[in-house]
């Protein structure tokens, strides 16, 4: 039986969300939901749980209905005693899984979050949660966050991006922090690998979902365990190789405007795969320097994760959102937006880049105005945190 969630309709919203302050969402999450009208606690995952500190669960409830949003189940663990504090105030946790849910919910052993409002970014999981038992899954994608990204030319003069910058610009991480402690004793037969870099270079996705089917994996298995790792790890595997061929392609795509073609903003997890014509650049600050880079570059490379089959990333966001173009590997998550948007920046195969990317050169002004106008209207923060609101109260109705 699902436990009826009090309806923050009637009462003055208080949204309590964990952070450390390095990860990336919470603050545009907190303006969010300050600007819809609620107070809003962050609290540190560990003071959540420690009388000690502040931030302590029941001085931040104080007695009073709140909703706890945590991404990706920061600050549940431990998870019956914070859903029972939470409930004697009569309030409510929900957890907006970002990453692989399988990834997160490997860390979980407490069948309790199956009764919890689950917010995915992938609508690709909604079913498999739903076959390991969860009664509550909603789709809610990430978003675009105007007053973070949009361009500010005090901030854009403080941090002004690099004069000699590559015609492409791509940043990200080479790897998720903790691979391979995550991945620790996964492996995948080598004939699967290779099929799925014949894949690749044929402009076919061989996503977590191909990898499950490819292993062999039965349905409705994925928790509690380990089972959920190995296509993960060889969606991971299949994903740096993509990033491989679409960054080459990008650099010498790149060389024929600049001598150096492909600038990459990343770790030193790179150096062993930087191709020729490449340059990498050490991580810069979200939210100071990315927006100018972004705005700067004559082109953004913006690359999805196999792991996630139908998602999309911050970069299909920000970019647009800082006054840059934005090319896209051509994931189904896309759909979420109109196909006259979509179909001058996506390339399906590496091979591709240099066309489209010239394509959409041509209708750079039109391309980033519209796509600012739709995100505007339809894909900010603000509409998200007003999803979370009507969905949390609809569950109590």
């Amino acid at each position: 039986m699902i436990r009826q969630i009090p309806s923050f309709a009637k009462l003055t919203r208080h949204v309590i969300i964990p952070g450390t302050g390095a990860e990336l969402l919470r603050r545009e999450l907190c303006r969010a939901f300050a600007a819809a009208g609620c107070r809003v606690s962050e609290a540190r995952p560990e003071a959540l749980h420690d009388p000690a500190h502040p931030g302590y669960l029941p001085e931040l409830l104080d007695g009073a209905p709140a909703l706890l949003f945590s991404v990706n189940f920061q600050g549940l663990n431990p998870l019956k005693p914070t859903l029972e504090l939470l409930q004697q105030a009569g309030g409510a946790a929900a957890v907006w899984c970002v990453d692989n849910p399988w990834n997160l919910l490997a860390g979980v052993r407490d069948p309790r979050w199956k009764d919890l409002p689950l917010f995915v970014t992938d609508s690709a999981f909604i079913a498999p949660l739903r076959e390991h038992g969860a009664k509550q899954v909603f789709h809610l994608p990430l978003a675009a966050s105007p007053e973070l990204f949009a361009p500010d030319p005090a901030r854009d003069a403080r941090f002004p991006a690099p004069d000699n910058l590559a015609p492409f610009v791509f940043v990200g991480r080479s790897a998720f922090p903790g691979k391979e402690h995550f991945f620790a004793g996964q492996t995948v037969p080598e004939q699967r690998m290779g099929e799925a870099e014949t894949m690749l270079r044929a402009g076919k996705r061989p996503d977590l979902h191909w990898w499950e089917h490819a292993l062999g994996c039965v349905p409705g298995t994925f928790w509690p365990g380990k089972k959920a790792r190995q296509p993960a790890f060889g969606a991971e595997g299949a994903n740096l190789f993509w990033r491989g061929l679409c960054l080459e392609s990008a650099a010498a795509t790149g060389q024929k405007y600049d001598a150096a073609g492909l600038d990459i903003f990343g770790d030193e997890g790179w150096l062993p795969h930087l191709p020729t014509g490449a340059r990498l650049h050490p991580p810069v600050d979200y939210y100071a320097r990315l927006p100018g880079i972004y705005a700067k570059a004559r082109f953004n490379i913006c690359l999805t994760s196999l792991q996630l089959p139908h998602g999309l990333n911050q970069r299909h966001f920000d970019i647009w959102m800082a006054g840059g173009l934005c090319l896209s590997d051509a994931t189904p998550g896309l759909d979420l937006f109109p196909q006259d948007l979509t179909r001058p920046i996506t390339f399906t195969r590496a091979s591709d880049i240099a066309a489209v990317a010239e394509q959409a050169d041509s209708r750079r002004d039109a391309l980033i105005a519209d796509w600012q106008s739709h995100l505007l209207e339809h894909h900010t923060y603000a509409h998200r945190v007003r999803t979370v609101l009507e969905t949390i109260d609809s569950l109590a109705s």
